[in-house]
Formats: C-alpha cells, sequence, structure tokens
C-alpha cells in the first residue's frame, strides 16, 4: 500500500518572549493511502498541531512533510492553497459553514473557490448518504449542530480530497450525533477510497480508526 503522506523529522517550535516551547519533536510518521487514522493524546500533547503541520495549515520549525512526494511546505502560499482545495478535505469542531449560503452552496463552495463545475450527481449522493438532501435550501442557522457538522462534511468531501483532516469534529456533538457522525465519516472514507486522519480525545472513536497514532509530549509513543 503506498503512502499518500510523509513526516520526516517534523519539529514546532512556539516563542512567547523568551520562553519557547516544542510542541512537535522530531516526528517521523508514513501515512497509508486509504486508511482511518485516529491521533490521540491528553490536551496539550500536539495533536492538534501535527494535524496543522500535516496539512500546511501552520509551518514547521524544521523537517518536511510530503504530500504524494511533495513537499508541501516549500510550495508558495497560491500552489498550497490550491494542493489543499483539491487534495485535502478539513472538519473542524466548529463548523465553519458560511450563514448567507445555504446547504448546498456551502457544500459547493470548495468547487466554487477552484472554479470547477460540480458534480451534481456526486453532490446529490454525498448529501443523501449523510442524510441532509432534505437540508439543500435551508440556512446554517436553521440547523442543529449535529446537521450542521453533517454539511461540514459534505463539504469536506465534495471536491472528492485524497485525504480528510479532521479536527474533533464530535467536541461540540451529544453522544449519539457523535457515533452517527463518525460512522458517516468511516463509510464515506470506504466508499471514496479515502484517508482520513481524526484527532480524537474520545477513545471509543478512537478505537473505531485502522491505525491509532498516540501523541505525549510532543512524541509518538505508540
Amino acid at each position: 500500500m503506498s503512502n499518500v503522506l510523509e513526516a520526516q523529522n517534523l519539529s514546532k517550535v512556539y516563542k512567547t518572549g523568551e520562553v519557547k516551547v516544542s510542541a512537535i519533536k522530531g516526528i517521523h510518521l508514513a501515512i497509508e493511502r486509504g486508511l482511518f487514522y485516529s491521533i490521540i493524546g491528553k490536551s496539550g500533547s500536539g495533536k492538534s498541531t501535527l494535524l496543522h503541520l500535516l496539512s500546511g495549515l501552520d509551518k514547521p520549525t524544521s523537517g518536511k512533510v510530503l504530500m504524494e512526494g511533495v513537499d508541501i511546505h516549500k510550495l508558495k502560499d497560491s500552489e498550497l492553497s490550491k494542493l489543499r482545495r483539491q487534495k485535502m478535505g478539513f472538519v473542524f469542531q466548529s463548523y465553519n459553514l458560511l450563514p448567507e449560503f445555504c446547504v448546498e452552496e456551502n457544500v459547493k463552495m470548495p468547487l466554487y473557490l477552484n472554479k470547477n463545475n460540480p458534480d451534481n450527481r456526486y453532490i446529490k449522493k454525498i448529501m443523501e448518504m449523510l442524510d441532509i438532501a432534505d437540508l439543500r435550501l435551508k440556512f446554517p442557522n436553521q440547523l442543529s449542530g449535529g446537521e450542521q457538522q453533517r454539511v461540514a462534511l459534505a463539504r469536506a468531501l465534495a471536491a472528492r480530497p485524497s485525504i480528510i483532516f479532521a479536527d474533533e469534529p464530535t467536541g461540540n456533538l451529544d453522544v449519539e450525533t457523535s457515533k452517527k457522525v463518525i460512522y458517516l465519516l468511516k463509510a464515506m472514507q470506504r466508499e471514496l477510497d479515502q484517508t482520513v486522519l481524526l484527532v480524537t480525545h474520545d477513545m471509543e472513536i478512537a478505537e473505531q480508526a485502522d491505525k491509532s497514532i498516540r501523541l505525549q509530549d510532543g512524541m509518538i509513543i505508540g
């Protein structure tokens, strides 16, 4: 199985005045295509920082992140933005939906930004799979938290990305809704043969992954 993403000697140091904090310390990591990974660890262990470095949302202090062989942190900002729009999908704890647009427009937004014509049959299919097709003309303020997160998930899938980065996507949801969102994320991952990297503190969710990456003090310990 080929690797979709690799980290080589990845480190991140934050400076606050004279104080330096090593959030990520010399991480080596290979992410195989088509698998579901959970990133777990206590608060402050570096989970979200690692996800942000792997996805290009944050720059490392040293080391490389290779996506399909390309060092993403050597790309120009415009090239990196294009790569993220074409190859990556994002789901966060806050849904980040645009309030002035309806559900269907929110889902198609990555395609509009990339100046691509939406594949309406595919968009309809993922909205049906995520049980939001009946909500397509509603606006975010008319939706429950679980519905908004399913819309955010559909948006992340809209451009058929190679890899989905999910940072505590169930953090604001109740237990039953959380289970449904993770079930749907896994179903979509299998259906579309995508790679998923999911940050979570919920061990029940983490155990559903194909592989788990356990962090402690910015280092992988298992």
